[in-house]
């Protein structure tokens, strides 16, 4: 790499630090977070992530959050997160650097793929929700894979394989961006050849090393089989219309939070898969166009089969990494080929960046960040004032599912930005238990509690559960609705 190049990776490492500096002086938790904290203290068996396949991350959360007690202190496993990403942001520029050298690719655009995946959700995820701080691990790692393949070929087989089994054992979906260096290949020269094909199957093998290593593990070390949410689909036809219609559009909003239902969005994802398709076509690839076609697609499907072998069908934002980066190194190239003024492609490109930072800064400093501290601090201050030692037993209404959305005027993707923490049913027993330890300093205190959680206020009213002397309610959409 030249001098500039350095520079530049500089730049790429120093925008997510001014994006996500808040976290040095931000107190909250968010969803999984405090469950995590209640549950993986030191001496516990709470193994959440093993029967999901992933023994790497139930290692790390077992690890980070055993040596942490209190809701301030998670603000450290979102630093690992940051610094994982931070280390990982080199890589990342080095190999698609050295893919678009070899494949004669635009020398821009190495900047540009680092620079939306610094600014881009899944990076946001893998930072802001401790519960996520292993996404940079699993990405890179399963990046490095696939470099290591097509860099060296068969000498890069077993680094390959370590490294896959080291991003599947983090988090499976991270193991796609194993084909990317194959995808800039593909988009490069609109055809594949042996050497792909040897790629790809040296991709699925280590799927089924991998299968067979967690297989044995469950069955060996922890006596169990997998969770029903990875269970293998058994309808491909549904896969497919869940691919297309549900998992691809995520990828082509760069970076907006944009509700999985909106009509609008649906719209503009037609219009730009249709219109970068009709580029290619009129540009360079006419008479090969259906076979490209059929393998552009086909290369997305791969990036993405950890998700679509399972019956589960849930394209968050953390699922897509490999995907989001092989659309927007395709929408990148397309235009810098179809824009033939230098100026031209110049100023669009330093415009997009600039939206992209301001993008990111907002996504997680107004729709993500605000709301949490907000609803933390109103928990804890409710908790805090109201809670009494001879309080036995707890009532906790859980947040309707749009509360953020309304307060805050903010869109809501899945379970990741844009919501209230005390929507989701596994979070207000873990969080009352965790306030009243973190009130009382006794975790026995908050063990013995009898809490109950109720959907909504309609619900509490209609069991007829009367509260006494020695019953605290929390009635979560009246707090956090002041």
């Amino acid at each position: 790499m030249e001098r500039m190049d350095y520079y530049k990776v500089g730049i790429l490492m120093l925008i997510p630090i001014l994006i996500f500096f808040p976290l040095l002086n931000s107190t909250y938790f968010y969803t999984d977070e405090v469950l995590h904290l209640w549950m993986y203290r030191k001496g516990s068996t709470f193994a959440m992530f093993v029967p999901q396949g992933r023994l790497l991350h139930d290692w790390l959360c077992r690890l980070m959050y055993s040596n942490i007690d209190t809701i301030a202190q998670l603000d450290r496993l979102r630093l690992f997160g940051l610094v994982s990403w931070l280390v990982g942001v080199p890589v990342w520029y080095v190999v698609i650097w050295r893919v678009c050298r070899d494949e004669e690719l635009p020398s821009r655009l190495p900047f540009i793929a680092v620079l939306f995946l610094v600014c881009s959700l899944p990076f946001a995820v893998g930072v802001q929700w401790g519960a996520c701080m292993q996404l940079a691990l699993a990405n890179t790692c399963g990046l490095l894979s696939g470099f290591f393949v097509y860099r060296y070929d068969r000498r890069g087989w077993a680094p390959a394989l370590l490294f896959g089994l080291i991003s599947l054992g983090f988090y499976q979906n991270g193991f796609g961006c194993f084909l990317l260096p194959f995808f800039l290949r593909l988009i490069a020269r609109q055809e594949v050849d042996r050497r792909d094909w040897r790629a790809a199957l040296v991709y699925f093998f280590i799927y089924v090393i991998y299968y067979v290593v967690v297989m044995v593990a469950l069955k060996i070390s922890y006596h169990s089989g997998v969770t029903g949410r990875a269970a293998l689909a058994t309808n491909p036809l549904n896969k497919a219309f869940y691919m297309l219609l549900r998992v691809l559009p995520q990828s082509f909003y760069f970076n907006v939070i944009v509700t999985h239902t909106s009509v609008g969005a649906g719209i503009f994802y037609i219009l730009v898969l249709g219109g970068g398709l009709w580029l290619n076509y009129k540009m360079r690839i006419a008479r090969n166009f259906w076979l490209y076609l059929a393998l552009f697609f086909g290369a997305l499907v791969l990036i993405y089969i950890p998700s679509l072998i399972l019956r589960e069908n849930y394209s968050s934002n953390r699922t897509l990494m490999g995907l989001d980066m092989a659309i927007d190194c395709w929408v990148v190239l397309t235009l810098m080929q179809s824009i033939k003024s230098e100026n031209l492609r110049s100023y669009l490109f330093s415009a997009a960046g600039v939206i992209m930072v301001f993008m990111a800064v907002y996504n997680f400093r107004s729709v993500f960040l605000r709301p949490a501290i907000d609803e933390f601090v109103a928990l804890k201050n409710y908790v805090d004032q109201h809670y009494r030692p001879e309080i036995s037993s707890v009532d906790y209404i859980r947040s309707p599912e749009d509360l953020v959305r309304k307060k805050y005027g903010v869109e809501t993707s899945w379970d990741e930005f844009g919501n209230s923490s005390s929507y989701f049913a596994w979070v207000p027993d873990a969080l009352t238990r965790q306030l009243v330890f973190e009130k009382t300093g006794s975790r026995s205190v908050a063990e013995k509690l009898a809490v109950r959680v109720w959907v909504d206020g309609q619900a509490y009213r209609a069991s007829g559960v009367q509260g006494g002397a020695a019953n605290l309610l929390i009635d979560a959409p009246a707090i956090l609705g002041r």
